[in-house]
């Protein structure tokens, strides 16, 4: 990605979160629910028997992108 369209990235994030200053959204109930299902994924690839460990790795990490979570971006093998 480029740098220009991170900056845009970044601006309409910045628009959205300044608008969204008054909602009925319960920010718990989304965010265990959202964990919930990514903690569900990672238990199904640990579970499974046919992958090896890079399968297993690169899988876990899918999952974490999935949901925007952040990894450091440490992951390079």
């Amino acid at each position: 990605m480029t740098i220009k369209t991170e900056l845009i990235k970044g601006g309409i994030c910045d628009a959205v979160c300044n608008r969204l200053t008054d909602f009925d959204i319960d920010e718990s109930k989304v965010a265990d629910t959202r964990a919930i299902q990514a903690l569900g994924e990672i238990q199904d690839i640990l579970n499974n028997d046919d992958l090896s460990e890079f399968e297993i790795i690169d899988s876990i990490v899918s999952v974490f992108c999935k949901y925007n979570l952040s990894f450091s971006d440490s992951y390079d093998f």
